[in-house]
């Protein structure tokens, strides 16, 4: 989030200080990221240590802690864990907030700096792992398991804004310019969900297997710290799901065969690549609509910023093409009408 969320600093330095046992000097908002129950931190100690500290609206998803912090335990360093707090928990309660402290990385996104061929490599070799490795029993029963419907959420305001955009009033300028380009791709939007939803029950007539995904793997979630090292962060959708889930994301990009050389070879599906590029467009449609017109305490900038991000996905090369392309490779009886 660009805004501060409703939390006093010193209440924030407060909790690190009994339940983490930091002596906090320094604590800085960092406006970043499109996690509109999320706000980040950059803390610092009186031995000039940095930690990163995420501060989470409502309940934790318990998996999307317990899951990196086992990966990082069983030898991926590559995974960037929680810390343990003082009583050995992953999270501390703050109000209606949930606290999570993890190291500080000093770098850049692969987004915003590019990769290397060897950091390309390094990223495929380190997802086959993550995929390769079988969950705990207790972690196997908390991860979600992919159901291949598109989730209430943002079905909810999906089918709000396609009933009330023609016909709307609304006072808030980003609000208005969000409305109009919504109400031109009316009928792109309800063809984008009808397809996402069929290609749904198409894949889960197939019964893929499924295996353990971050869910969420573009290149904003990989850093790259000052020596070239890659790390892997934000694991809070990390669900059991066919490995397209998390191939989408690199299958078709410049780099996908360095990428492969790392994680060797792999069958891709087709139709469950064609799925998860859909269902990827509804949720940002769906993410982007409630932050625009239905979260409190999103700010100004936030709402702009927000439809900026909206209008980008129908751009050239970003997600909806991406999506109508992964069409090209269906077999015949998966194309859209037959």
């Amino acid at each position: 989030m660009l805004e501060k969320p409703d939390l006093q600093d010193e209440a924030l330095i407060t909790c690190l200080r009994v339940h983490y046992g930091l002596p906090v000097c320094a604590l800085e908002f960092l406006p970043i990221g499109y996690d509109s129950s999320a706000w980040v931190y950059r803390v610092e100690t009186d031995d000039a240590t940095p930690y990163f500290l995420k501060v989470r609206r409502g309940v934790v998803y318990e998996p999307s802690l317990r899951v990196p912090h086992a990966l990082h335990a069983q030898g991926i360093a590559e995974v960037v864990a929680p810390l343990a707090a003082q009583s050995g928990a992953l999270w501390q309660r703050l109000d209606s907030f949930s606290l999570i402290l993890y190291p500080f990385i000093e770098g850049r996104t692969g987004m915003d700096g590019g990769m290397t061929a060897e950091q390309w490599m390094t990223f495929g070799r380190v997802l086959k792992q993550i995929h390769s490795l079988p969950l705990a029993p207790e972690l196997q029963t908390q991860v979600v398991r992919e159901t291949f419907t598109l989730r209430p959420q943002w079905m909810q305001v999906i089918q709000r804004l396609q009933a009330e955009v023609p016909t709307g009033v609304y006072r808030d300028p980003a609000q208005r310019v969000m409305a109009a380009f919504w109400d031109e791709r009316r009928a792109e939007i309800e063809a984008i969900v009808r397809r996402a939803e069929m290609l749904g029950r198409l894949l889960e007539a197939t019964a893929p297997e499924q295996v353990l995904c971050h869910a969420d793997i573009h290149t904003a979630n990989v850093l790259i710290d000052g020596q070239g090292c890659l790390f892997i962060v934000d694991w809070d959708g990390v669900l059991l799901a066919p490995v397209e889930r998390d191939l989408m994301f690199v299958v078709g990009a410049h780099e996908e065969d360095l990428f492969f050389t790392g994680y060797g070879a792999a069958a891709v599906d087709p139709l469950a690549l064609a799925y998860y590029r859909y269902e990827w467009v509804v949720q940002e449609l769906g993410d982007f609509g409630e932050r625009v017109f239905w979260l409190d305490d999103v700010g100004a900038e936030t709402r702009q910023d927000s439809v900026r991000g909206f209008r980008q996905l129908f751009d050239p090369g970003d997600v909806v093409e991406a999506a109508y392309q992964s069409e090209d490779d269906l077999p015949p009886e998966y194309a859209d009408g037959g």
